[in-house]
């Protein structure tokens, strides 16, 4: 066999043909299959679930983050702190407040309920409830139109609210307090205040983010005020706060023009949006169950500082994609650099058979040691 190599040119061409085919689709195969489920498996040791492979060269490109507040960055666990009432009794408002909210699924929602609870109030039934997502609650209760929301649900729909509210309200608001405004009819009642804290894990994950290259910003429907005390805390820079479910697609519009791709954190319904705007989402332990099973990416913990690991996993496992990609590149070089050689000799050496063999075994043996040498 040997000797017809030698004595038989394109015996040796079709030899040194099958050789580049064979190196080249064991390459591409381990690059593309054998990788990913690398970078796959050891996400997983980190208790981190991508949907699919497909997810790990978004990570390798993503360089935004974005936030909201209930969960993420607050326990999402609110408490009520107190009640500023004007022109009615802090019983009154509260048991008003709790009618509307009753059957509402929102944590603020459930904070009332329960300090109504807790207070022994009486709730009275609604006759019709209509809750809007990032805003308030309206019900008709005993004829009279009881909204629970933000300042400008309520302006929405007609509300008067005093200026002493409105300043009251912006005091507390700037101090990290979420402020829910209620209203009778067309003016507005007074508010509730709620006390919810900010994760101790949340600036140091903002910061190594940021030193990795990930910026984060927040986009929260809560008044700006209490968005902006929180992200000075947080040591997050950029805030859009008091935004509706439309204005935050459209700000993601905008974000998706840079060159980095848009990740952002879904907790809850309100935060729905955005994992459906952007090019990756993530869910954290504390996410609703629903979007545990939407969203791109689900990472088992309460803090998403966790994120920077998929990101550098994802990136490790595209630096050995390099690697490889460099290795075959050089075999092809070294194989081409050898076939002219061949072409060039009148009559091929004895050792003519061994040099594209000889390449082939070694850029094979360079490029599974690449691949199966998976340290992270």
């Amino acid at each position: 066999m040997y000797d017809l190599l030698l004595e038989n040119k394109l015996i040796l061409y079709c030899m040194i043909a099958a050789i580049f085919l064979v190196v080249n689709l064991i390459a591409l195969l381990l690059v593309k299959y054998l990788l990913p489920w690398q970078g796959m498996r050891v996400m997983r040791k980190f208790k981190i679930r991508p949907k699919s492979r497909r997810i790990l060269p978004l990570l390798n490109l993503m360089g935004q983050l974005i936030v909201s507040l209930s969960g993420s960055l607050i326990k999402g666990v609110p408490i009520v702190s107190d009640i500023i009432p004007t022109g009615t009794t802090p019983s009154k408002l509260l048991a008003l407040a709790a009618s509307a909210e009753a059957g509402v699924k929102h944590p603020l929602a459930e904070a009332i309920l329960e300090w109504a609870d807790d207070k022994q109030l009486s709730l009275m039934e609604a006759s019709a409830t209509n809750a809007v997502p990032g805003k308030g609650v309206e019900a008709l209760i005993n004829h009279q139109e009881i909204r629970v929301g933000t300042a400008a649900f309520l302006k929405d729909h007609g509300v008067k609210i005093s200026a002493e509210i409105l300043t009251k309200a912006d005091q507390l608001a700037a101090k990290g307090h979420i402020i829910a405004f209620v209203s009778i009819d067309s003016y507005c009642r007074g508010f509730i205040v709620f006390t919810d804290n900010i994760r101790e894990t949340v600036p140091g994950a903002v910061r190594a983010l940021d030193e990795y290259g990930v910026s984060v910003g927040i986009f929260t429907s809560t008044v700006g005020s209490t968005a902006r005390y929180i992200a000075r805390q947080a040591g997050i820079p950029t805030v859009k706060a008091e935004l509706s479910s439309m204005e935050k697609a459209k700000e993601f519009i905008v974000l998706k023009t840079k060159d980095s791709l848009v990740g952002a954190i879904a907790t809850t319904r309100n935060s729905v949006v955005l994992a459906q705007s952007a090019d990756i989402s993530f869910a954290l332990s504390i996410s609703e169950e629903h979007l545990k099973n939407d969203c791109d990416v689900y990472i088992d913990s309460v803090d998403f500082g966790n994120i920077l690991s998929a990101i550098d996993i994802s990136r490790y496992t595209y630096s050995k994609r390099k690697n490889g990609i460099i290795l075959v590149v050089l075999f092809n070089l070294i194989l081409g650099a050898i076939t002219s050689y061949l072409v060039a000799e009148p009559t091929l050496p004895f050792f003519a058979p061994i040099l594209p063999i000889l390449a082939g075994i070694l850029a094979l043996i360079g490029i599974i040691a690449n691949q199966l040498t998976f340290n992270y």
